[in-house]
């Protein structure tokens, strides 16, 4: 028995060594989740981080102290732990420069998620049986929503906890822990909702081929077994269940946006993309060219490539209101803007910001979303109503043709705004060879960096020259020569 728990040991800490290093490796490689927006509790409870993690700590410590028993020993040990717990989670959390900024959301996330596991595991460990218990539903959820990171230490304190509720139960510690450790693997392959089965049928073979070793070692009888193995697979059945019930939820009431949500929107069965290819095919076919830059050179900076498409997909959604007033969309000779005064037609051109938000707003279209369409015209200049308006008046105020909206806060809503001018100018050039097409991305960059559009977002030089690059390469792929093929003769 003794040589078996010194193996178990062993393994489990060179499988944390192993995760520790992946993780560190692939947390960038591995766009999760990105936040859109303050959640309900920060719009509307504005809850300091300090009283979050206090309340968390108190309402966690005693209902630990309730489960063990209340008694002078148990409060001090259970202080003990609960000390050790935090100052390895804070220290691991300030060392680290990728998970440092942690945001009232998130603590408000994580303490519910503890909180609601813990309560949780102790109706299963009273009334079922602790085998049950669907600790993997909130090792994804907090992977989902958060990190691969925040799954690791959820798993970290869970096991802690589990094991001074449950009087250091060694076996469904571990049983527990390989299925955590499973759900936190495989959830880097979901991309879509229906993926989670997959994932929660992996997290039930683990938890009984466990079950498994240990009665082939006699730790279990033949009854155990069975007995446990039944409900290794519930557990993973309510994970399932827990997960694709609730994450919807959790999405909505914390203002995230996951990369399966952002597969739903690229969808081209989506009812606004649907309304922008029958209503105004020009702007659908602008904003399909605009997501090809955007996602290529997303993906060469390191950010997340379906965002920056999601982004594109939907930023011009608001030329719906008037598809007629932009020249994309314009078939015929007449142009209804030569019947109107350069500043009316600027205002025009400026409100399919406005109608844009709003309509995704009437759609239910993620915050993030939301703020790409507010933010890819910054406070840019309409130069040709502009120049036009100067013809006729030479005493004009510049800010009555500028976007009143913000400038991009995020690298995506950058790289947004690049790719829209960047598509818009290169579809009019005359001679759209390698040279030409290279001169109007760094133009419009030049531009755009000397008007001070990127002052609110933390792009760097270093990205604006990769992004040059890799829309130079994508318009030349876009825009490559194409053999003329003659005609054949038939005799």
């Amino acid at each position: 028995m003794n040589k078996l728990n010194d193996w178990l040991k062993a393994q489990i800490k060179l499988w944390l060594l192993f995760l520790i290093r992946k993780l560190d490796e692939n947390y960038h490689n591995v766009p999760i989740i990105r936040l859109s927006a303050d959640s309900s509790f920060n719009r509307k409870l504005k809850i300091p981080f300090a009283v979050i993690m206090a309340v968390t700590s108190i309402i966690l410590y005693f209902m630990i102290l309730f489960q063990v028993g209340l008694c002078l020993r148990n409060a001090v040990a259970v202080f003990i732990i609960f000390s050790i717990i935090l100052f390895f989670v804070v220290f691991y959390i300030t060392k680290s420069t990728k998970i440092s900024k942690i945001d009232n959301d998130t603590a408000i996330l994580v303490s519910f998620i503890l909180i609601v596991s813990l309560l949780i595991f102790q109706i299963f460990d009273h009334s079922l049986s602790p085998v049950a218990f669907p600790m993997s539903a909130f090792a994804m959820i907090l992977s989902v929503l958060i990190s691969l990171r925040a799954g690791f230490i959820y798993i970290f304190v869970m096991t802690i906890f589990l094991a001074v509720t449950d009087n250091f139960n060694n076996i469904t510690l571990i049983t527990h822990f390989i299925g955590c450790l499973t759900s936190v693997i495989g959830i880097k392959e979901i991309s879509k909702r229906s993926q989670f089965v997959n994932v929660g049928i992996k997290v039930s073979m683990s938890m009984i081929l466990f079950v498994i070793v240990l009665y082939l070692f006699g730790i279990y009888t033949p009854d155990e077994a069975k007995y446990n193995a039944w409900f290794s697979l519930l557990s993973g059945f309510l994970s399932v269940l827990i997960v694709l019930s609730t994450l919807p939820i959790l999405e909505t009431l914390f203002s995230r946006t996951t990369n399966m949500k952002l597969i739903e929107l690229v969808d081209f069965n989506n009812t606004l993309l649907k309304r922008l290819m029958v209503e105004a095919p020009g702007t659908y076919h602008h904003s399909l060219i605009t997501a090809s830059l955007a996602e290529q050179a997303a993906t060469a900076i390191g950010e997340n490539s379906l965002l920056a498409r999601a982004s594109a997909y939907y930023h011009d959604i608001g030329k719906l209101k008037n598809p007629e007033y932009f020249i994309e969309n314009q078939n015929s000779k007449r142009n209804p803007h030569d019947e109107l005064s350069p500043s009316l037609s600027g205002l025009i051109l400026i409100s399919h910001v406005k109608d844009g938000v709003a309509l995704a707003k009437k759609y239910k279209i993620d915050d993030i979303i939301i703020q790409a369409i507010n933010e890819h015209h910054g406070t840019s200049i309409i130069q040709y109503f502009y120049n036009k308006a100067l013809e006729q008046n030479k005493e004009l105020n510049e800010q009555d043709f500028r976007y009143p909206c913000h400038k991009p806060t995020t690298k995506v809503t950058a790289i947004l705004m690049i790719a829209d001018s960047v598509e818009a100018i290169s579809r009019i050039l005359p001679d759209k060879n390698a040279g030409k097409l290279k001169e109007v991305v760094e133009k419009v960059i030049n531009n755009k960096f000397t008007d001070g559009q990127f002052s609110e977002c933390p792009i760097t030089l270093a990205d604006l020259v990769k992004i040059a690059e890799n829309m130079t390469t994508t318009l030349c792929g876009i825009y490559h020569a194409r053999i003329e093929y003659k005609e054949i003769e038939k005799k």
